[in-house]
């Protein structure tokens, strides 16, 4: 059994050092995504990836100190981040994310009526140009039948073919079509480290119990 627990034990330790750079990436991701979602959810992506962080130390910790009590601790966390993934997967906010993303396009069209240059970060961001497409700034009398840099590669208008013709509603409606494809399989492989991580973490809670209690007696 001593081999197995070695085995087991420095596992979940390298498990908990890939579970903490994944806690990273989702704190990069929450930080990325600010502004195109809705700031609850950013900040909520935020918290998740700094709660992974720490349950990663902790499950370090317990595993290098094989403290059972550390350990069962890290067991509850666990289970807890896994009902948690489970409801993320089930209620599916990314709806919401996408109509946050499209509202903003609109309120950034409205203020493009009025404030040139509104719509510029927009523009950037999906590579796109105006609001269903490049010819919605005709419509539009302080721009001389012209568009903003914003709506060309580089920002250079000068060559007709670096301009996006693409409207910002489709080029949002696309990205988040490409990003629920991406979302899906990031959200089965959390759930899969979790519980592979959660495996190894029962087995040698059960395993330094165990054995306490015997030396104990």
């Amino acid at each position: 059994m001593g081999c197995a627990t070695g085995t087991i034990k420095y596992s979940l330790f390298l498990f908990n050092i890939l579970w903490g750079i994944l806690g990273l990436v989702v704190l990069i991701f929450g930080g990325l995504g600010w502004g195109a979602m809705p700031n609850e959810f950013a900040i909520g992506i935020l918290i998740l990836g700094s709660v992974i962080l720490l349950i990663s130390l902790f499950g370090c910790c317990g595993a290098i100190r094989e403290s059972p009590r550390m350990l069962w601790t890290y067991v509850t966390f666990l289970l807890i981040l896994l009902g948690l993934t489970v409801a993320f997967i089930i209620l599916n906010p990314r709806d919401v994310f996408k109509k946050y993303a499209l509202n903003v396009v609109e309120k950034q069209w409205e203020l493009e009526q009025t404030k040139p240059g509104s719509m510029d970060v927009v523009q950037a961001t999906y590579l796109c140009c105006g609001r269903n497409s490049a010819q919605d700034y005709l419509n539009i009398s302080h721009w001389n039948d012209s568009v903003p840099a914003s709506c060309c590669k580089d920002n250079n208008c000068v060559n007709p073919l670096n301009l996006y013709t693409t409207g910002c509603l489709t080029k949002v409606e696309d990205a988040f079509a490409d990003e629920a494809k991406t979302s899906r399989y990031f959200e089965y492989t959390v759930l899969g480290f979790d519980l592979v991580i959660l495996l190894l973490a029962f087995i040698l809670a059960v395993h330094y119990t165990n054995r306490r209690r015997r030396y104990n007696y």
